[in-house]
Formats: structure tokens, C-alpha cells, sequence
């Protein structure tokens, strides 16, 4: 399994690349990259070509998975393509860079859920009746199903919460004191009060 820190959004409403942002001295995607280490996973940073360069300075080259050109998508769905397709065999762990408050403990359930029972395409955190689907394990199985569907022009949708209705997905309800770790950060007034 790989681990995958997303960091190749816009961030129009930050202003800023959200992914070298720092927080309590460390970058942000470092700072998720740490959490999916802690695992014992290798991990890579999913970034789209603008950020190449920036993101080489602090991760280098062979950390980084840059969006598939190939691919006629956009947002989160066209990092974690890229991603399988420079790794077909590998399972995916993926974490967005900005749900900063993510907790060590609540990734160890997606892995527990993972290891229990294999019969699941992806594993995912429910919360409010709602899928997180930017903190979730999805198997290189049902990725594979995925592509297919977009060669075939068999995706109505490129949402991840469409993908995910596509696959066989095993949810984890979130309980109710967990929740402000799922929050994601997109704007300067959400990050003053960390």
C-alpha cells in the first residue's frame, strides 16, 4: 500500500498553494505525509505541473506523482488516477494536505477496517450521512474499474463521491466527538484560530 498526500488543488480560495503552507513549522504536506509515515507506509505527493517545481525543492523528484496528461479530468479524481497509473499494483492510502487536524488513531481504523475485511474497492469515514472520501484506502482492484469506465466514457460524473458510488465501499461511521478532525482548511479566516 502507498501512501498518496494530495496537494494538486487550486487553493483559488486560499490565494496560495494550501500544500506549503506551514503549520507549527512544518508544510502542510508534510505535515500529512508524517501522519501517513507513522502507518509504515511510503509516500508520495500527488501535485499538479505548476507545482512541480516548487514541490521538488522540498520532497524531490521521486516523491512526487505529477497529474497524468493523458487523463481529461480534473480536482481529486485526476491525482488519485495519476497516481494508480504510476502504480498499478499498489494499493492507495490517500489523505488531502488540508485536513490538518487528521488524527493518527482514526487513519489506524480505515487500516484495521482494510485488514479485516478485504472484500471492499474502498474504504471511507461517514460522517452526517455524508462519505469523506479525501481520507480513504482504495484498492488498486477497483481503481482498475475506474479507469475502465473512463476509457468507455462509462463516468456521468468525476466527483470522488460519484467514483466511490461506483465502487464496493466499506464505511466507517465517525463518531459524534470525532469530527473536527475531518474539517479541511480552505481559506485564511478557517486557519486563524489554529
Amino acid at each position: 500500500m502507498l501512501g498518496i498526500v494530495l496537494c494538486g488543488g487550486q487553493s483559488l480560495r486560499m490565494g496560495t498553494d494550501k500544500g506549503l503552507l506551514s503549520h507549527q513549522d512544518k508544510l502542510w504536506a508534510q505535515v500529512a505525509c508524517d501522519k501517513l509515515s507513522s502507518l509504515n507506509l511510503p509516500v508520495k505527493f500527488s501535485v499538479n505541473p505548476l507545482q512541480q517545481l516548487s514541490y521538488v525543492g522540498y520532497f524531490g523528484n521521486e516523491q512526487l506523482i505529477i497529474d497524468n496528461p493523458s487523463l481529461d479530468i480534473k480536482g481529486p479524481l485526476l491525482g488519485v488516477l495519476s497516481a494508480h497509473l504510476s502504480n498499478p499494483e499498489e494499493d492507495l492510502f490517500l489523505l488531502a494536505c488540508d485536513m490538518l487536524l487528521m488524527e493518527t488513531r482514526l487513519l489506524e481504523k480505515l487500516i484495521h477496517s482494510f485488514k479485516a475485511d478485504e472484500a471492499f474497492d474502498a474504504y471511507v469515514f461517514i460522517k452526517d450521512n455524508q462519505q469523506e472520501p479525501l481520507c480513504g484506502i482504495y484498492k488498486a482492484k477497483g481503481l482498475k474499474n475506474i479507469i475502465n469506465l473512463l476509457q468507455t466514457n462509462g463516468l456521468a460524473k468525476h466527483s470522488m463521491k460519484y467514483i466511490l458510488s461506483n465502487l464496493r465501499v466499506c464505511e466507517i461511521a465517525v463518531d459524534d466527538q470525532d469530527y473536527r478532525y475531518f474539517g479541511n482548511f480552505n481559506s485564511h479566516a478557517e486557519i486563524n484560530g489554529l
